[in-house]
C-alpha cells in the first residue's frame, strides 16, 4: 500500500501541475470557494459512506479503505502519527480520474477551474482533518481554524461521539448541517 500511497502522490502533483496550465485566471475566486465547498462536500460522502456500508472484509475497498476509516474511531489520534504520504494519498488516488479527464479535454473554462481547486482541496481533506486531531498544529494552521476556514477541532469532535452518524465533513465542516439532515 505504501507504495500505492507514494505513487498517487507523486503522479496527482505532476497532473495537477499540467492541469494547473487550464486555469482560467478571471475564474479563479469562484472557482477556489466552489472547489472548497466541493471538496468538503465529497470529503462527507466519502467518509459517510465508508463509515456506514460495507466492512473491513469487503473485497477491494474493505481493506484499504474501510479499515482505515473505521480503525479512525478507536484511535482518533492515530492519523497524527502518519506521514504525508500516508495520510494523503488515498485522496490523491481519489482525484487521478479528474486530473487525468482534465488533461485529456484541455480546455480552459469555469467548470475545469473548479475542478482543479476541486483536487486541490480533496488533496487538503485528509490534511485539515489530521490538524483536527493534532493537540498543537501549526501556528498558521491555528489561525485558518480560527477563521473556519479549515476544519476545527470542536467542530470535528461531534464525528467522534457513538454512533459516528454526524459531522462527516473533514475539508471545513462547512456543509455538515446540511449533509446531516439529508443523510437522516
Amino acid at each position: 500500500m505504501r507504495a500505492v500511497e507514494i505513487g498517487a502522490v507523486v503522479l496527482f502533483f505532476v497532473l495537477l501541475g499540467v492541469s494547473l496550465q487550464q486555469l482560467a485566471i478571471e475564474h479563479l475566486p469562484i472557482a477556489l470557494i466552489a472547489g472548497w465547498l466541493l471538496a468538503d462536500l465529497v470529503s462527507g460522502l466519502v467518509h459517510w459512506a465508508l463509515d456506514t456500508h460495507g466492512s473491513a472484509r469487503t473485497p477491494i475497498v474493505g481493506p484499504a479503505f474501510i479499515r482505515p476509516f473505521r480503525d479512525h474511531h478507536a484511535d482518533p489520534e492515530g492519523m497524527t502519527r502518519h506521514d504525508f504520504f500516508e495520510v494523503n494519498g488515498s485522496s490523491c488516488l481519489g482525484c487521478l480520474p479528474v486530473l487525468i479527464a482534465l488533461n485529456a479535454l484541455e480546455f480552459y473554462s469555469l467548470v475545469n477551474s473548479i475542478l482543479i481547486c476541486f483536487c486541490v482541496g480533496i488533496l487538503f481533506t485528509n490534511q485539515c482533518h489530521k490538524w483536527a486531531h493534532m493537540d498543537s498544529p501549526p501556528a498558521y494552521v491555528k489561525i485558518l481554524q480560527k477563521l473556519r476556514l479549515v476544519l476545527r477541532a470542536d467542530e470535528h469532535r461531534r464525528h467522534h461521539t457513538p454512533p459516528y452518524n454526524s459531522h462527516f465533513c473533514t475539508a471545513n465542516g462547512w456543509l455538515n448541517r446540511p449533509l446531516d439532515r439529508l443523510l437522516k
